[in-house]
């Protein structure tokens, strides 16, 4: 984080599997919330030719985004509005396929703009303030906001992962049944454009996503040159939300961890074809993410 902003680093995909109902007091269009409310704040348009943009959101066993919802009469978020609200945002305790969980923490992502196709070119990188939060309350809400005003444009360098790499766990990711894991890049010296608001800041992070489907099973580390100058970027599994599976990367040396040097590993392994390898074991107890940490707790003396 530099001074008040919370720098986050966007991420290129986005999966559509919950959506949910958007609405505007202008068309009076607002219906009895069940869940929780996100009041989206779009700054101005990165390039004049884009209008729309969309988000996604990942909490406890629940995965939710902004694409094809209806706002101001056009699908997904308007740029250069503020108060755009989501409601029915999945909140509190939930059972389903007869477990039960809690939801209130969620990442949040969003793609880096950009002119398909993109290859060999240069992408914006913006900023979602907060990437993460966890909601209380009764009907609890939350702020966002998404600026791609402040950091430099980056080259994106692919490296895939796989998901089907099998341990003495005896089970791969594919076969245990996981097709996402949300994953945290933070990059020390990604730099803040010099006619932005802090020209000097240097630094940042944010939730990206990785999905067991072809161009999608993948991770990019960012450059200022094409195929150079890579920023020096640590990835580092959010496995706190994932009900049912403890997730890891597998090291050369077999050990299981749950952060990588993304800037090292692509610079002695991406020539080479190699893949980051991921490693998954079924639950026994809920994560923390999966849990009401919000109760109050007597302590008897």
């Amino acid at each position: 984080m530099m001074n008040n902003y919370s720098t986050k680093l966007l991420v290129l995909n986005a999966i559509c599997l919950l959506l949910f109902a958007s609405s505007t007091a202008q068309e009076a269009e607002l219906i009895e919330p069940t869940g929780a409310y996100v009041n989206f704040d779009l700054k101005k348009a990165p390039n004049p030719n884009y209008s729309r943009q969309e988000l996604s959101l990942y909490g406890c066993n629940t995965e939710v985004t902004t694409r094809n919802r209806y706002w101001n009469r056009d699908i997904n978020l308007q740029w250069g509005v503020d108060n755009q609200i989501f409601n029915e945002v999945p909140f509190g305790e939930q059972l389903k396929d007869g477990r039960s969980y809690y939801v209130s923490k969620y990442y949040m992502a969003s793609p880096p703009v950009m002119k398909m196709p993109y290859n060999g070119k240069k992408v914006n990188i913006g900023l979602v303030l907060p990437d993460h939060f966890t909601l209380f309350g009764d009907n609890p809400a939350q702020m966002v906001r998404l600026d791609y005003s402040v950091l430099e444009p980056v080259y994106l360098n692919y490296i895939k992962v796989n998901y089907d790499t099998i341990t003495n766990t005896g089970k791969s990711c594919t076969q245990l049944g996981v097709n996402l894991v949300p994953l945290n890049i933070e990059c020390k010296d990604f730099a803040w454009r010099e006619d932005g608001p802090t020209p000097n800041a240097r630094g940042a992070s944010g939730v990206a996503r990785i999905k067991n489907e072809a161009s999608q099973n993948q991770v990019f580390l960012p450059s200022y040159q094409d195929n150079d100058k890579y920023l020096n970027c640590s990835l580092t599994i959010l496995d706190d939300i994932m009900l049912k599976h403890d997730v890891s990367f597998l090291k050369e040396d077999g050990s299981l961890v749950k952060s990588i040097n993304l800037t090292e590993y692509y610079s002695i392994n991406a020539m080479k074809g190699t893949e980051i390898q991921l490693v998954c074991k079924a639950r026994t107890v809920p994560p923390s993410g999966c849990k009401n940490n919000n109760e109050v707790i007597v302590i008897e003396r």
